[in-house]
């Protein structure tokens, strides 16, 4: 009955809350902290989270977060929560400390995810690269259809998130071989999403011979155009541990590769692929 209670309520506030952010934002900031935790997922689910709102859920509780049906999220949001980071909080308190200020600062809402699902074109580079340097714990990244970042983006992510386990770039248009090149020195990757990105063989080589091509156990390189037969045998060849592999409409695909391909059929769970009959 307790937790029946309970639910009610948080869908009660989740029902009206942009009424109670507009006339009660005082009690929303005062919020314990397992109750923003749970209003957080209600409000991310159906996609109510804002750039405007965003500010009164965040907690030290909640690890993942799931903002890809939010599509009011811009880089606002990505930029005021990489600033609640505990090492970005701690250094503005140096700084302030330094300058002999007399300050009211305190530290609150330190954040610390584990993962990030972002969706769409409000996002660019400079909220992506200002969120993942201060979160190098970060687990699993998904950044669909987010047709604005650009390989910065991924050198960013190379360069600080050296715990990565997943990466969904499904949709990141602008993404070339450059940025997947740089995240050859993570060593954790096991999930690789590079459908519909400008892709060529040199990133499937650069994967091969990346710091996880032996952890790696599913790619998806749908609708990456200008991938041939070279590159896909090399990744083959040189990625041991691939279970799923998706490879949709790659039209440079041939019949060398569905007979590489079918020589390894049995190691695979999952598969997705159209490779034109020749």
């Amino acid at each position: 009955m307790v937790i029946s209670l309970v639910e009610l309520c948080a869908n009660t506030v989740v029902n009206h809350f942009d009424l109670i952010v507009s006339q009660q934002s005082a009690r929303l900031t005062s919020l314990a902290v397992d109750a923003k935790a749970r209003l957080f997922q209600l409000l991310s689910h159906r996609g109510l989270i804002t750039d405007d709102n965003l500010p009164y859920l965040l907690n030290c509780r909640t690890r993942t977060f799931d903002l890809r049906d939010c599509t009011k999220i811009t880089d606002q949001s990505l930029i005021l929560m990489a600033r609640c980071s505990l090492n970005a909080q701690i250094e503005r308190k140096r700084l302030e400390s330094n300058q002999n200020q007399v300050s009211t600062f305190t530290i609150t809402s330190v954040l610390n995810p584990s993962i990030i699902y972002l969706h769409g074109s409000s996002i660019t580079d400079q909220g992506i690269i200002e969120f993942v340097q201060q979160y190098p714990s970060l687990r699993k990244i998904r950044l669909q259809n987010c047709s604005h970042i650009t390989d910065a983006s991924i050198c960013a992510i190379g360069k600080y998130c050296l715990r990565l386990m997943e990466l969904d770039l499904t949709g990141c248009i602008q993404i070339s071989d450059e940025g997947v090149n740089s995240l050859r020195l993570l060593p954790y990757i096991r999930s690789l999403s590079l459908s519909q990105t400008r892709i060529s063989d040199a990133a499937l080589i650069a994967i091969g011979q990346s710091s996880f091509h032996y952890t790696l156990n599913e790619i998806n390189l749908k609708m990456c155009t200008e991938i041939t037969d070279d590159g896909f045998a090399f990744l083959l060849k040189n990625c041991p541990k691939l279970k799923k592999i998706g490879f949709l409409q790659c039209p440079k695909l041939t019949e060398r590769s569905r007979e590489i391909f079918n020589a390894q059929t049995h190691q695979f769970s999952f598969l997705l692929r159209t490779i034109p009959v020749t």
